[in-house]
């Protein structure tokens, strides 16, 4: 649990987050993918030219910090977060790379407010943001293997049909290579 003075103190880096912008998200992602590559795949790449990823990651990391004093604020979103996560299968060893490059980035853009003591109660919530998604994930993959068609990892499918549904939509239809089920997902739901 953090501190009220760590709670103070990360709330006081909003305004420097909120003028910032995604330039600080931006340069998270550069630096991140420039010292782990290997990540890249879990990445959509059309997401991050578009600066939509850097936006998501942005307006996440803002949120945190404003609702640092009331998480309850922020459950849809890691709900949200957190099913997404799972599906592009995101480990706990994740969150201990992006964190190292997140505070590096703060650390990086704003070395004169970047202060010594904001960068511990950063680091602090930082942890304690990873532990709720690895919580949370770590429900969501149980669940997942436990149920009719579950499973972990990768998994081949094969494309059995192809259908024209409108003049902009085309449906992709799978099967899985080994014939065991799958669970019967939701429109909308992220599957990877």
């Amino acid at each position: 649990m953090l501190s009220n003075e760590q709670i103070r103190l990360v709330k006081s880096t909003t305004p420097l987050l909120e003028s910032a912008g995604t330039v600080i998200t931006e340069h998270f992602y550069q630096r991140m993918f420039h010292h782990n590559p290997e990540l890249q795949h879990i990445f959509n790449m059309s997401n991050q030219k578009s600066g939509r990823q850097a936006f998501a990651l942005f307006s996440a990391i803002a949120a945190y910090a404003k609702h640092l004093d009331n998480l309850e604020n922020l459950l849809p979103m890691v709900e949200r977060i957190a099913h997404k996560h799972t599906s592009m299968n995101i480990q706990p060893e994740h969150y201990d790379i992006v964190g190292h490059h997140l505070i590096a980035t703060l650390r990086e853009l704003a070395p004169d407010q970047f202060t010594a003591e904001i960068e511990a109660a950063w680091v602090a919530a930082y942890q304690i943001l990873a532990g709720v998604f690895i919580d949370k994930e770590a429900g969501l993959y149980h669940q997942r293997d436990n149920t009719q068609g579950g499973w972990t990892g990768g998994r081949q499918f094969k494309l059995v049909e192809k259908r024209i549904e409108s003049e902009l939509v085309k449906s992709l239809i799978f099967e899985p290579v080994d014939g065991r089920p799958v669970i019967g997902y939701q429109p909308g739901q992220y599957i990877g």
